[in-house]
């Protein structure tokens, strides 16, 4: 079952997603994903269904379900990193 993500925690995850993507990573260095929501452990991958209506945190694999809303915060979070 997919845990219910608010779009201020979705907006959250996908600001520190896209600080990420941002950073470049050494061999010495390497940047990590932001932690799980549900556990906080940091997770290897993930997946973000095509569709945006969920995402598979793969390593604890914990789903969580994204509304229309929390799928909109998330982008507009992303895009003002």
């Amino acid at each position: 079952m997919a845990i219910l993500l608010t779009p201020a925690r979705t907006a959250r995850l996908f600001a520190a997603v896209a600080v990420q993507q941002q950073a470049f990573p050494s061999q010495q260095h390497p940047v990590p994903l932001p932690h799980c929501p549900a556990c906080r452990r940091r997770p290897h991958q993930f997946i973000l269904k095509a569709d945006g209506t969920s995402l598979d945190f793969i390593g604890c694999g914990h789903a969580f379900a994204l509304t229309r809303e929390a799928l909109l915060a998330g982008l507009e979070a992303q895009r003002a990193v």
